[in-house]
């Protein structure tokens, strides 16, 4: 009895300790009471307490020979408790592995997440960019830009002099009779902005597959088009960009790229923890909100790369609670837990069932989905002021565009149904990719292949041949 009431009082503690580190998931002290983790706290410490007096009570009113019973009962238990939470321990420390999101062990994220393991793994990164010269480079405004006159190490990757996509080294777009398959005789009459993000810049194919390279030689020798698209971007960044870069060349047409992920990036700050396998971009967004009814920058400049990972602990990071992506509760803790967070024991059982942090409404879908309509209609409204023709895009990735096929208007990912809500006239390629059965024309990375920016290519040239036709109006 003495044995096993040892075992009970030792489990309850840990269901205590593994409860009360839950706690910080809820607003308050009262709602942890109330919730199931509360209750079963309040319980294992009634518990431990009733244990704790039993033991002691027993050992005192037993004689000499009982108490020796019982001391050795007690030995006993205490070694199997260390044989059994010492060997746990080793086998996760040994078979753990870990990952750029973190320690994994038998498919379980360990938490808790340590900075100075992310720091680590951005160091060598950082180092790097100090000594290459980085295609995307750091910009205090847009948060990271296309470098000018700059090729990747792939090769694949080519900027004009002043950043935009070229497929030759050199090139310079702000001579009129530059297209991308070279000098043309007659400057061009009409000048169209591509702004966007990776399906826009046509990532992960060379600039003569991209869509905007195909789309210009479809329009004919009159018309440049100029890439302004970014791998990466959010809408936010989308906006700044054209502001900054794409309204001093005064194009006629602007062709605005909208997919999902551009809508989700609007409530994320830093891309290693919305992207953690994304090494080779340490960069952070810039962060906008509505203020007045308008999109307004709260982090700007952009902290630099070396900034970011200079700090000892991911709370001393700025504007965390504007980041959907950033979770306290998975993070290290500091006092007592911080010692608790050395045993992997304790960070596997705390990882089988995760504490959550507490909804906060600067993140919450509603406000991201509201944050991207006046972000569009900015955009948008911009580009008329300034007198040219917006012309809004969307693209879909593969699991859109088979789900699409398969459930047809029942299907509406995140990014159509801000266009909708937004009340913005859109031109979805959703159709023209599923009419071209290009379900499989997606690279590794879940952008189009040369033969789906072809695709795309022949079924915006309609499109904006009707908007070349406005412009002779």
């Amino acid at each position: 009895m003495f044995f096993f009431i040892l075992c009970v009082g030792e489990g309850a503690i840990l269901l205590a300790l593994l409860c009360l580190y839950r706690a910080p998931s809820k607003v308050d002290t009262l709602s942890f009471l109330l919730s199931l983790p509360g209750v079963l706290s309040v319980c294992s410490s009634i518990l431990v307490i009733l244990s704790i007096g039993w033991l002691i009570h027993t050992f005192r009113s037993s004689g000499l020979p009982i108490r020796k019973r019982l001391a050795m009962a007690a030995a006993m238990n205490i070694m199997t408790v260390v044989l059994m939470v010492g060997s746990i321990e080793i086998l996760v420390r040994t078979f753990s592995i870990q990952t750029v999101g973190g320690e994994i062990f038998r498919g379980f994220l360990l938490h808790p997440r340590k900075w100075a393991e992310v720091v680590a793994l951005h160091k060598p990164v950082l180092e790097r960019m100090t000594h290459d010269d980085p295609f995307l480079i750091y910009d205090p405004i847009l948060g990271w830009t296309v470098a000018p006159s700059r090729r990747n190490l792939t090769g694949q990757d080519i900027s004009s002099v002043e950043g935009l996509r070229a497929p030759r080294s050199g090139m310079s777009f702000a001579d009129r009779r530059t297209r991308h398959s070279g000098l043309q005789e007659k400057p061009a009459t009409v000048r169209i902005a591509l702004v966007g993000d990776s399906m826009t810049y046509g990532y992960e194919v060379p600039c003569e597959d991209s869509w905007g390279h195909v789309l210009e030689a479809h329009l004919g020798p009159a018309v440049q088009v100029l890439n302004f698209g970014v791998s990466g971007y959010g809408l936010n960044q989308v906006l700044l960009r054209y502001e900054r870069d794409a309204q001093p060349w005064k194009p006629q047409i602007v062709l605005i790229g909208i997919t999902s992920q551009e809508i989700q990036r609007m409530i994320s700050v830093y891309n290693f923890l919305m992207n953690p396998d994304w090494l080779g971009l340490p960069y952070v967004r810039p962060r906008l909100i509505l203020k007045n009814g308008a999109p307004s920058p709260i982090n700007q400049p952009v902290p630099a790369p070396a900034e970011v990972f200079g700090h000892t602990t991911v709370n001393e990071l700025s504007y965390l609670d504007q980041d959907a992506y950033f979770r306290r509760l998975e993070w290290e803790r500091d006092g007592l837990w911080r010692l608790f967070q050395k045993s992997y024991f304790f960070r596997l059982l705390t990882s089988l069932r995760p504490p959550s942090d507490p909804p906060r409404e600067e993140v919450s879908q509603e406000t991201m989905m509201a944050l991207s309509q006046q972000v569009l209609t900015t955009l948008v409204r911009a580009a008329r002021e300034q007198g040219a023709i917006p012309l809004v895009i969307h693209f879909p990735y593969q699991f859109e565009l088979r789900s699409a096929a398969e459930y047809g208007d029942k299907y509406v990912p995140p990014s159509l149904q801000m266009l909708r809500q937004a009340e913005v006239d859109h031109y979805d390629m959703t159709a023209c990719l599923i009419e071209a059965r290009a379900f499989d024309e997606y690279t590794p990375h879940s952008h189009y292949t040369s033969t789906a920016n072809a695709v795309i290519a022949k079924c915006l040239e309609p499109i904006v041949r009707k908007g070349m036709d406005r412009l002779k109006q």
